[in-house]
């Protein structure tokens, strides 16, 4: 069980136990999963909706939000948007790692060994691109997720946390091959009996039927295992999407939880330097049998005397000081970045700016439904 404490923040660890937790937080929320699971069935569209809405989701954890998936109100359209974006973040640096690799492959003697190298580097991949478009869906800004900078930053600060995240990905994609097999394997033996009789009764009698008739005892065979096989691949195919959706969600939010240590509520303009990263509370706090006190207890290092205690006691408050006549004008917040740049006349609003955190009178399409509630 996963406590609200451990939802709170950044944690290091456990991002599988806490995404589970995320999305099985709200009654019903196994209903999103279904719509979304059909929706993969439409071409092109259902998939970048899917991705999209994963994407939406882990951008609300990354600014630490603790909600469940949305179940209603939720903008198709600008999920769709979001997932597009990825498609396009996904396919840029796959094209640039494929250049590499053709580089890597023509050096003479040591190519072949630069390019398995390059191979099993590349076995991240999915999760750096997953990454880079957390990166641009926060920021709504394509650009956002090729700013090479920034994201090797956040992958060499904390690549153990990414490695987690990888294996977490590595383990669904285990189970979903070992379910696809045993349906397939499910699938494939209703048909070994038609397909021995036919390849009997061609061995048989294969010298005195023509080529055509082959052919068409061939095809008429092909068609039958098909149909009798149909149902099992049918079956194949939802639980196929159902598990696609589920880790997709998962591998996702677990991205914006591990995003959570580069403060995301402080991000600038996208070309701006992250800020510095949060820790985990629990590297804060003292080691069981340390000789230090609490950090919040604090320690006077020269004793006080009694009589000096009491004295203080009847000494009267010190009266406030006068306010000063020309304040010193407060420096403009950060950490609450606007979603669109606001029309103003000053010179030192940044451009470009994350979008914002998203509150009740500012819908995202996709935010909980009380934010301010969780």
């Amino acid at each position: 069980m996963v406590s609200e404490t451990e939802l709170e923040g950044f944690r290091k660890d456990r991002y599988f136990a806490r995404s589970w937790a995320l999305l099985t937080r709200d009654r019903g929320w196994i209903k999103p999963v279904l719509v979304m699971t059909v929706a993969l069935f439409v071409p092109i569209v259902g998939l970048f909706g899917v991705v999209g809405y994963a994407l939406e989701w882990a951008r609300l954890t990354a600014w630490n939000i603790n909600a469940s998936p949305k179940q209603k109100g939720v903008r198709v359209g600008e999920c769709i948007g979001s997932g597009a974006r990825a498609f396009v973040i996904s396919l840029v640096w796959g094209i640039i790692a494929g250049i590499i690799m053709g580089i890597l492959g023509a050096i003479p003697l040591i190519g072949g060994l630069l390019t398995f190298v390059w191979s099993m580097a590349n076995i991240l991949f999915g999760v750096v691109v997953l990454v880079a478009a957390l990166r641009a869906t926060i920021y709504k800004r394509l650009r956002a997720g090729f700013r090479l900078s920034a994201i090797r930053h956040m992958l060499s600060h904390d690549t153990s946390g990414i490695l987690r995240i990888f294996g977490l990905g590595l383990m669904g994609a285990l189970i979903m091959g070992i379910v696809a097999s045993i349906i397939t394997l499910c699938a494939l033996i209703s048909t070994i009996p038609q397909l021995l009789v036919t390849a009997e009764y061609l061995s048989s009698y294969g010298a005195i039927i023509s080529s055509s008739m082959q052919t068409r005892i061939i095809l008429e065979m092909v068609f039958s295992m098909i149909g009798s096989a149909l149902p099992s691949l049918v079956v194949l195919g939802v639980i196929s999407s159902f598990m696609y959706v589920v880790m997709t969600l998962l591998v996702t939010t677990a991205v914006g939880l591990w995003m959570r240590q580069f403060d995301v509520p402080s991000w600038g303009r996208d070309e701006d330097p992250l800020p510095s990263p949060v820790m985990d509370p629990r590297d804060a706090a003292p080691q069981g049998g340390s000789w230090q006190a609490p950090y919040d207890i604090p320690v006077d290092p020269q004793p006080r005397a009694a009589h000096q205690d009491a004295a203080e006691k009847d000494v009267a408050p010190e009266p406030p000081a006068p306010a000063q006549d020309s304040p010193v004008p407060a420096e403009p917040r950060p950490d609450v970045p606007a979603e669109d740049p606001v029309e103003t006349d000053r010179q030192d609003v940044p451009a470009e700016l994350p979008a914002a955190k998203p509150q009740d009178d500012q819908p995202t399409p996709f935010s909980a439904e009380d934010p301010s509630a969780r």
